[in-house]
């Protein structure tokens, strides 16, 4: 009896070790997320991870995981659609699953530092799955996780950022997950980019074939966007809903069947091309949830590569769709916005310049020069250091926009030194002139920003020296600015400090040098250039209109209209670049109104509200006048109170 009784044990000891050992039932990414990804934020916070409302998700999810033949897939997607929590759901499977080697790379240090605290480590720490595997980073063993890298039984994940040379090149991974691609430099430092970078830490797996990739993100610019190259790669996917009336498939797309009226509340509608059934808004959500994807470009070779926006997105009201298009005709910056952001598609430039000859037929002949005209509330000025001389513009901006060049000079003299005439000029003559305004009052220039480009210590030196602070706005009055290649640069970016003078010593309080993406400003002032206003026999100058005063002459058009926008072999791939046209040889004044149009929204140009205007014109002296054709009604906006008073005030004071 006690020698069977101890065989029985044997055996039961056995087989609970046999099952400990045994590897997990298969379970595909999206099961696996339903029963344990509890979602870090959005509408279903603190819940499990639910595929009801992003059916469409489930595939991409899918093909990430490990018992999928699929290897590569790439997302071009608009904001607010989910993909973020596909990314999130595949890490986390991985870890509990099929722990391995894997990186995550984020465009910027603050976008990577964003993804972890916001989303990757509260889904960690609230998912019992994961808090249990990733070792926390208070651990004192060498084997912790760390802020760069999660660390767990079989593996590790390593977040790295799309900037960094040494993050791509130093680990050997599995799985590969790169989000907001199009916000990736073109190249490193001259190290090559960093998609191709990173594609090489996959090396070691590709024989074995169980590699993963995704590349994820919201495009950018037609043509020079890398999700839309990868899109373009893969077989095009788009998400196919069945018609709820005659049962015909096709895709919610922005374009004729989407309608809507031109104000609140817009009863934003869309008529289905099949049969001309009109789709309610309150119909969207449950025609999205019987869905599919259909691959559009099915080809050998074509990997699954995925097109979604707003118009099938849970989380966008048609109406906000609506209410977003129609704003977003303002510019050429919102209606970027509008189809990177809302329609998930890459933005078309139009690359070619104005004709100069054709705007200099448009100039103004009651411009003064060297004076501010009435709705410019905010004044910038822009200098290009060369060999010999300095070239100026100075620009007024209208809250709409609208500018006015108040100045445009060349100061001939010595730029070798901080102490050279042509800077001693750009000090006198613009940075310490007081322009007069329309109401009989001066100003100071809002801000002087001094391309860094050329003698690069001599402008550091030099705006180190005359830095100030405004007194209106409590920013820095003198900027040394830097031009950046590249269409998914901010207008201003983060300054960095140079901390070497002139003769390559350090100093303690070194210059600040602020990045500037000239490449979408450039595209901006180009679709800006090319409205037409008054003098073109419309009613009214539309927002961003440029005025041109009479004064200005042929070399200040040529210059401003001497680049254009072509395609470029670069490291074996095509990218959309500015290059100088035939035939011109100088752009100094082009570069000057791009940074001024770089310092317009430093200074609050595009984010200043209604009332932030308003105060800043009371500031600057704008005088109310009692005569009743100036007195503002509700209905007015600050432009055309300022336009009204600006048609009293200027013959007074001119």
């Amino acid at each position: 009896m006690s020698l069977q009784f101890k065989t029985d044990a044997l055996a039961l000891v056995a087989g609970s070790l046999a099952k400990t050992l045994e590897p997990p039932a298969a379970l595909s990414p999206s099961s696996w997320a339903v029963r344990n990804l509890v979602m870090p934020d959005g509408p279903r916070q603190g819940d499990t991870w639910s595929a009801e409302e992003t059916p469409y998700i489930i595939e991409p999810l899918d093909f990430l995981g490990p018992d999928s033949p699929v290897n590569e897939i790439a997302v071009m997607k608009a904001a607010q659609t989910g993909f973020t929590a596909m990314l999130i759901a595949v890490i986390a499977h991985s870890i509990d699953r099929d722990p391995c080697r894997m990186m995550v790379i984020q465009p910027t240090d603050a976008a990577l530092s964003d993804f972890n605290r916001e989303k990757l480590q509260p889904a960690i720490d609230a998912s019992t799955a994961l808090r249990d595997k990733v070792i926390p980073q208070t651990s004192r063993s060498a084997t912790g996780s760390t802020t760069y890298s999660k660390r767990y039984p079989g593996g590790s994940l390593t977040l790295a950022i799309a900037s960094s040379a040494a993050d791509l090149r130093s680990k050997t991974i599995k799985k590969l997950f790169r989000d907001e691609v199009d916000e990736y430099p073109d190249d490193l430092d001259g190290q090559g980019d960093p998609i191709a970078i990173s594609d090489a830490r996959l090396f070691a797996f590709l024989n074995q074939g169980d590699w993963k990739k995704a590349d994820v993100s919201t495009p950018t610019i037609k043509g020079a966007s890398k999700i839309e190259r990868r899109y373009e790669q893969g077989d095009k996917r788009r998400w196919h809903i069945p018609c709820h009336h005659c049962g015909d498939e096709f895709v919610f797309e922005f374009g004729p069947h989407f309608c809507y009226e031109q104000q609140h509340p817009f009863k934003a509608h869309y008529v289905s091309p099949c049969c001309g059934a009109v789709i309610e808004a309150h119909e969207k959500r449950s025609l999205v949830r019987k869905g599919r994807w259909v691959a559009t470009d099915p080809r050998p070779g074509a990997f699954p590569s995925y097109h979604f926006d707003q118009l099938s997105s849970p989380f966008v009201p048609w109406d906000d769709l609506a209410k977003a298009a129609i704003e977003a005709s303002a510019s050429h910056k919102t209606l970027q916005v509008f189809h990177n952001m809302r329609l998930g598609r890459p933005y078309e430039v139009k690359g070619d310049a104005p004709d100069h000859v054709r705007l200099m037929e448009r100039r103004e002949s009651d411009l003064k020069r060297g004076h501010i005209p009435p709705r410019g509330v905010i004044l910038t000025a822009a200098a290009d250091v060369q060999m010999r001389g300095i070239w100026v513009e100075v620009v007024a901006f209208a809250p709409n926009r609208e500018t006015w060049v108040v100045d445009a000079l060349y100061l001939d003299g010595s730029t070798e030194s901080p102490d050279g005439e042509a800077f001693k000029q750009l000090e006198q003559r613009v940075l310490d002139r007081e322009w007069p305004d329309s109401f009989g009052k001066t100003r100071k220039i809002d801000a002087l920003g001094v391309d860094s480009g050329y003698r690069s210590h001599v402008v550091y030196a030099w705006t180190r020296a005359k830095q100030r602070i405004h007194p209106d706005h409590g920013l820095a009055a003198v900027l040394a600015l830097k031009g950046a290649e590249g269409w998914g640069r901010p207008a201003m970016g983060t300054p960095g400090l140079v901390d070497i003078d002139l003769a390559g010593a350090r100093v303690r309080r070194g210059a600040r040098v602020w990045p500037v993406g000239t490449w979408p400003l450039k595209a901006a002032f180009y679709e800006d250039l090319r409205k037409e206003g008054r003098a073109a026999g419309k009613e009214a100058d539309p927002p961003g209109y440029c005025h041109f005063p009479f004064w200005l002459d042929e070399t200040y058009f040529r210059q401003i209209t001497s680049e254009y926008l072509t395609d470029e072999t670069y490291r074996g791939k095509t990218r959309r670049i500015w290059k100088l046209s035939g035939g011109e040889k100088d752009n100094h004044l082009l570069d000057c109104r791009v940074y001024n149009l770089a310092l317009a929204e430093h200074l609050g140009l595009s984010s200043l509200t209604e009332d932030e205007w308003a105060g800043l014109a009371r500031e600057r002296g704008v005088p109310v006048p009692a005569e009743p054709e100036a007195k503002a009604t509700e209905d007015d906006d600050l432009d055309k109170r300022l336009e009204r008073l600006g048609r009293l005030n200027a013959e007074r004071f001119r």
